[in-house]
């Protein structure tokens, strides 16, 4: 699967989201699809339109045979879907509640509430400060906080990192990432974020499998004392 993006934002490509309306995402994975479509109305419309799809397809599958133009007009009710369409039609509803700050998107809020947590910020370290969420089949949930300005160490990854800013932003080579946008990368990739210096720390939810592998000597032996 590759990451290029399918909308004006950042987000992963149609093959993870299809996954994502069938169940097959990890449950850290499904939450930063939910918190995502929740701050971009239009990806929300777009897991509506795929879970339009995946209905008219086990429609057809009873024994039916397709007509010559199914397809164009399942294309054609995927562009029309519209933006007012959410998780009610894609996933799980997330009603809105009120808010402990104002980054934290519904679904990351019920996702604290069910699971009884406060968040509790750790600091690691050059400014930046981590809160554990969960720790499911070697894959960390958790969120991370950087200063503004902040040049993150170069790094790869022992599995796959995907990152949803929450607040903020950063940049990696020459793209740019900012609130709702969803960063992929795995173990193929070596990358070093900067974060965007406009005076607010920069807060993203992070769904890690392995852990990270810096390229500096010295970060590789800080490593342990940082815990990342």
């Amino acid at each position: 699967m590759n990451n290029t993006p399918q909308t004006a934002f950042h987000s992963v490509d149609e093959e993870w989201l299809a996954s994502y309306c069938a169940g097959g995402l990890s449950s850290a994975k499904h939450l930063l699809i939910s918190c995502q479509s929740t701050m971009k109305p239009e990806l929300s419309s777009r897991l509506a339109a795929i879970d339009q799809v995946g209905g008219a397809l086990l429609e057809s599958a009873q024994g039916e045979s397709l007509s010559k133009d199914f397809f164009e007009r399942i294309l054609e009710k995927m562009e029309a879907a519209p933006i007012s369409q959410g998780l009610e039609s894609a996933g799980d509803p997330c009603p809105e509640t009120t808010r402990q700050d104002a980054w934290i998107p519904s679904p990351l809020e019920d996702f604290l509430k069910q699971t009884g947590q406060e968040l509790k910020w750790r600091k690691l370290g050059f400014g930046v400060e981590r809160a554990s969420l969960s720790n499911d089949d070697g894959e960390e949930l958790y969120l991370l906080k950087a200063p503004p300005g902040m040049k993150v160490p170069r790094h790869t990854h022992e599995g796959e990192e995907w990152a949803l800013i929450m607040q903020g932003g950063y940049k990696v080579g020459d793209e740019t990432y900012g609130p709702g946008d969803l960063h992929r990368e795995d173990e193929s990739c070596t990358h070093r974020p900067i974060v965007d210096d406009d005076g607010e720390p920069c807060i993203t939810l992070v769904a890690l499998e392995g852990s990270l592998k810096f390229s500096n000597p010295i970060m590789r032996l800080l490593k342990p004392l940082i815990g990342i």
